[in-house]
């Protein structure tokens, strides 16, 4: 009987040794199928950055503006010859317009859709007007029939801009729209112009001109 229960406690011993033994194997599988299980998603969030400048064009127009009538904004552009074909200024040498150009840029990693403003106010203007004017460089500009008053417009809608460099250019051009009579109290001091271009994910950059 003694060696019967001496038998029975040795392989109960047994036997809760070799259930221990596979619980802690068991375990360290586990533990060490986590520990090999290393597969890591990584990656870069892609960016929208801006950059916006504006720049005077016409620069032999250096005095202050002149009225100008509407249907000679062409020749304004163009200048006279009389005066060595300068844009905007006329045959007295008088400044008769004001042409900028304004580049934005994507300096970011993806895409951008932007859309731009184009904001004028001025002290006492009544008659001052702008135009975006067609054409890709300062060389091959020409006007259109459509004129803006001084007020937030719109420059553009929905303009792609590539990664990294890609880019759009404007140029516009600004008068004192001439009615014929004494413009001295409707039409005086200063003026200032603001570009403002937004991104669909609101990024956004401004620029100021005067």
């Amino acid at each position: 009987m003694e060696n019967n229960n001496g038998k029975g406690i040795f392989y109960g011993v047994i036997g809760v040794a070799t259930l221990v033994v596979a619980i802690i194997g068991a375990t360290f599988a586990y533990f060490s199928a986590s520990a090999s299980n290393d597969n890591v998603i990584k990656g870069n969030a892609a960016t929208v950055g801006l950059n916006l400048a504006v720049t005077k064009v016409s620069t032999d127009a250096t005095g202050g503006l002149i009225p100008m009538n509407d249907a000679d904004v062409s020749k304004g552009l163009e200048g006279d010859a009389a005066t060595g074909d300068k844009m905007c200024v006329d045959k007295n040498g008088n400044t008769v317009c004001q042409v900028y150009e304004i580049t934005v840029s994507n300096t970011g990693t993806s895409t951008a859709v932007v859309n731009g403003t184009l904001n004028i106010t001025g002290e006492t203007f009544t008659n001052l007007k702008w135009q975006l004017l067609d054409g890709v460089s300062s060389d091959g500009l020409t006007t259109n029939d459509t004129y803006n008053p001084i007020s937030e417009t719109t420059l553009a809608t929905g303009e792609s801009l590539a990664p990294t460099s890609g880019a759009a250019t404007y140029f516009i051009m600004i008068w004192i729209s001439n009615l014929g009579s004494d413009q001295s109290a409707a039409d005086t001091g200063t003026f200032t112009g603001t570009v403002t271009f937004n991104s669909a994910d609101g990024a956004g950059i401004s620029a100021t001109f005067s």
